[in-house]
């Protein structure tokens, strides 16, 4: 008797192709994950950042996959080319997103310390208490830092106003504020001692709230004042240009702040015409009741 022929069980999926899809979907919900839990729970920035850079690791891993798939579909025509093709464009979108500040990291200076005063940075007092051994140090990096800032970036500069010491720290005070920014620590300068006023703020990043740290530094007296402004990172060497377009929003909203309660130029000038014009007019009717009065 002749043996029954088994029927040829058609082959399934190749574990490559399995674990494409299933790695990159664990890479990206490891990544959400993680930006989750940092900007609205508290999880330590290393440990965010470790958590990112398995997640990156696993799309790049699960592209090796992909391709290991896509040999072994080729040579022997088993299923599983829609997991491979998600799998690799899920690892892609992954890995595309940091990619997008490419530009940035190649055109703008590895610099994450950005200050209008590289000589005498304002300093951190209270903030530098709260970085970690893992994070970046408080103390301003040097001559270098400087001149890769003043290539880049030669448009921060101080603020020299004809305002007292103290006005010009309410005014820096209450631009920090309507950005919204935590204020840490602040003191108001003292005109006696001459000493200036320091204030401390920390600032986050929209999407995955990393923490910056600002400070600003008010000097002068009862008539002139000057303010120095910088902001660090905690974590990084790049910051991707975030410390100085912060600097830039700090100083422009202290002007702004300035030009709400300190009349422009135009204003002073309109309103001096109109004195003058108004005394014209006091003294041309004073002289015409005079010449009334000779008359009668």
């Amino acid at each position: 008797m002749c043996a029954r022929m088994r029927p040829h069980r058609p082959l399934g999926p190749s574990i490559f192709a399995l674990w494409t899809s299933r790695i990159a979907v664990f890479s990206v919900v490891l990544l959400i994950t993680a930006a989750f839990l940092h900007r609205l729970f508290g999880l330590p920035t290393p440990e965010a950042l470790n958590l990112a850079y398995v997640a990156l690791s696993g799309a790049v891993f699960s592209l090796l996959l992909a391709l290991a798939a896509t040999i072994g579909i080729w040579r022997t025509g088993r299923p599983g080319t829609s997991r491979v093709v998600f799998g690799a464009l899920t690892g892609l979108g992954l890995l595309l997103w940091p990619m997008i500040f490419l530009p940035e990291f190649k055109q703008l200076p590895k610099i994450n310390d950005v200050t209008t005063d590289a000589v005498t940075p304002p300093p951190f007092i209270e903030l530098s208490k709260v970085r970690g051994p893992s994070a970046n140090s408080t103390s301003y990096p040097g001559d270098g830092f400087a001149l890769m800032q003043a290539a880049a970036y030669p448009d921060i500069k101080p603020i020299k106003i004809r305002r007292s010491s103290e006005e010009a720290f309410e005014l820096a005070t209450e631009a920090v504020r309507r950005l919204d920014m935590k204020v840490v620590h602040q003191e108001a300068p003292n005109l006696e001692s001459g000493k200036p006023g320091i204030l401390e703020a920390v600032d986050r990043t929209l999407i995955l709230g990393f923490y910056d740290d600002v400070v600003i530094r008010v000097m002068g007296d009862a008539n002139d004042a000057r303010i120095d402004v910088r902001s660090a990172s905690r974590y990084g060497t790049h910051d991707l240009g975030r410390n100085a377009d912060r600097t830039r929003l700090i100083l422009k909203e202290i002007i702004t702040r300035l030009e709400s309660v300190v009349p422009t130029r135009k204003e002073e000038v309109a309103k001096t015409t109109v004195e003058k014009k108004t005394k014209v007019k006091k003294r041309r009717r004073r002289s015409r009741r005079r010449r009334y009065r000779r008359r009668r």
